[in-house]
């Protein structure tokens, strides 16, 4: 057929039949009103749209399915439709169950033989899921450009087609920079190149991959990224689009290597301790014993040399806690005890310790340094009687912790610094670090010490608490 032959818009004739058939059926809402948007007819659709059957609509206007804030839109929109004005908006409608869809509304006047307009004819599209749709692309969106993490998104060449205004600031480089631009802006020569060999091969087999980036700024400064990359994949499974979530980890770096390094200098150092400090201990107790055998078991002076050799024996016993890992029997709580015990007794000939096991639960998660807490108790109870004293030590256990009471019948803990008895600076004497330390001690293995004040009785009173090892 020639173009000549084709017969004009104009010109094409449809029955009623043909335009009733294109209203009744067609798959998108349609709504007849008059000028006062009173409903004359719809379709099955629109009326299926809002929950009614169509006869139900035919005695409703428009007004009455729209919430009351959208009114004065509807009323606005009439307005422009009484003098001819073709429309499309949208709006929320209220469906007979009380939910509410939102519609796009097109339409144009509706005329009579004269022209004159008496009401509007409009097709009405449900667009709810694609509006919540798009409010959650927004949020999303938004929550990008706002998030502390750098994010960048590339094409599978990887060029860059979007980042984050995180990525500008961390990285010096504006978005217009780096807008058509490769990744490899960024690249310093301090990632090894296997860990972007294995990059490639976890995005290719369509997979996330998480790593560590060494990157350069625009200005030439380096900084560590952490990094988890993943394929965009289309409705069909096809990916298109890779996107990089990175956050920088500069601080926590340098940290850890200042950490590494001062680990460095410890271990140094607590080998020289325990070299040098070792050598002169065994020296002085090697003399210590040669001296007491050369004296009378009962004299003055065989006693205090006795208190040399046990206080030289704790502090070997103390370079033995820092030198050597922790070994399984450290982590039970009434060996360590009964080590503490016979060291103390020996040292404190004033000194007598009862320990009391009331729990099977007596092995804790960790304990390396431990033995110094109740080195540090018992010393105190020791120093400060002016006569004999007695520590009674209990051992009980209740959910997840066991708990250690040590209580002693010596002078007790003065008024004036028991409100800050583990402050540094301050200990039963009114000086030191010992319960400082101490209470540092325990709260690193995940415990706890109070100080428990009875006045029913004299001396002084505390309880440890440690987490119980799993089984």
């Amino acid at each position: 057929m020639s173009q000549d032959e084709r017969i004009k818009r104009e010109d094409f004739k449809l029955d009623e039949k043909d335009y009733k058939d294109l209203l009744i059926y067609l798959p998108e809402g349609v709504g007849i009103t008059d000028l006062d948007e009173n409903l004359v007819f719809v379709n099955d659709e629109f009326a299926s749209m809002l929950g009614y059957e169509y006869q139900e609509l035919l005695t409703l206007s428009m007004y009455d399915l729209i919430p009351e804030r959208e009114k004065p839109l509807l009323t606005r929109e009439s307005a422009k439709q009484a003098v001819g004005v073709s429309f499309g908006y949208n709006m929320n409608m209220v469906r007979k169950d009380g939910g509410e869809i939102t519609v796009k509304v097109s339409g144009v006047p509706r005329r009579d033989d004269e022209d004159n307009v008496i009401g509007t004819m409009a097709v009405i599209i449900d667009i709810t899921a694609e509006q919540e749709k798009e409010l959650e692309l927004q949020k999303l969106s938004r929550a990008i450009e706002a998030s502390p993490t750098s994010v960048v998104i590339t094409d599978l060449d990887g060029t860059i087609e979007y980042v984050n205004p995180k990525f500008a600031e961390l990285t010096g480089y504006t978005s217009e920079e780096a807008l058509g631009k490769n990744p490899r802006i960024l690249k310093s020569d301090r990632t090894p190149s296997e860990t972007y060999d294995d990059l490639w091969r976890a995005l290719v087999a369509g997979n996330v991959w998480h790593g560590r980036f060494v990157n350069r700024k625009k200005n030439g400064e380096l900084y560590w990224e952490e990094a988890a990359i993943s394929p965009v994949f289309d409705s069909d499974g096809k990916a298109t689009h890779y996107v990089a979530v990175k956050e920088d980890i500069t601080r926590n770096v340098i940290a850890e290597e200042k950490l590494h390094l001062s680990n460095k200098d410890l271990e140094l150092y607590t080998s020289f301790l325990q070299h040098d400090l070792r050598n002169d201990l065994h020296v002085l107790m090697s003399h210590a014993e040669a001296a007491l055998m050369m004296m009378k078991e009962d004299s003055r002076a065989s006693e205090y040399i006795s208190i040399v050799q046990a206080a030289s024996e704790r502090m070997v016993s103390s370079l033995d806690i820092f030198g050597r890992p922790a070994e399984i029997d450290e982590v039970d709580i009434v060996g360590i005890l009964e080590k503490c015990k016979f060291q103390a007794e020996k040292t404190h000939s004033n000194l007598t310790v009862k320990i009391d096991v009331n729990t099977a639960e007596t092995e804790v998660m960790s304990a390396r340094l431990i033995p110094m807490v109740f080195d540090n108790l018992m010393r105190n109870s020791a120093e400060y009687a002016k006569k004999d004293v007695t520590i009674k030590i209990e051992l009980t256990s209740e959910g997840d912790f066991v708990f250690i009471t040590l209580s002693d019948d010596g002078p007790g803990v003065s008024k004036e610094i028991e409100s800050k008895l583990f402050e540094k600076g301050a200990s039963t004497s009114g000086g030191g670090f010992g319960l400082y330390l101490t209470k540092k001690v325990v709260e690193a293995y995940g415990g706890k010490i109070e100080y428990l004040p009875d006045k029913k009785r004299s001396g002084a009173t505390f309880r440890i608490q440690l987490p119980i090892k799993p089984s």
